[in-house]
């Protein structure tokens, strides 16, 4: 009885042994797609920067922000 018991468990310890590295596998994916999505996010900002730093350089000015004629008035509801 006992040892029907020690080989069922052993199997139990086999399958969340084969779970565990399969999940490992799965991390390993996803740390990596991450590092990747790290990098590539990195190298967009680097590019917006040097784009911004050119603008700069050549004496572009960054878009302004578009006056609505409105600015400075108090809004009322009364029409008067």
């Amino acid at each position: 009885m006992l040892q029907h018991e020690l080989e069922i468990k052993n199997r139990e310890l086999e399958i969340k042994n084969k779970q565990i590295e399969e999940l490992n596998a799965r991390l390993a994916e996803v740390t990596s797609a991450l590092t990747a999505a790290q990098q590539t996010a990195q190298a967009a900002q680097a590019l917006h920067a040097g784009m911004i730093q050119q603008q700069l350089k050549s004496g572009e000015a960054a878009p302004a922000e578009p006056e609505t004629p409105d600015k400075g008035k108090r809004k009322r509801w009364w029409k008067w």
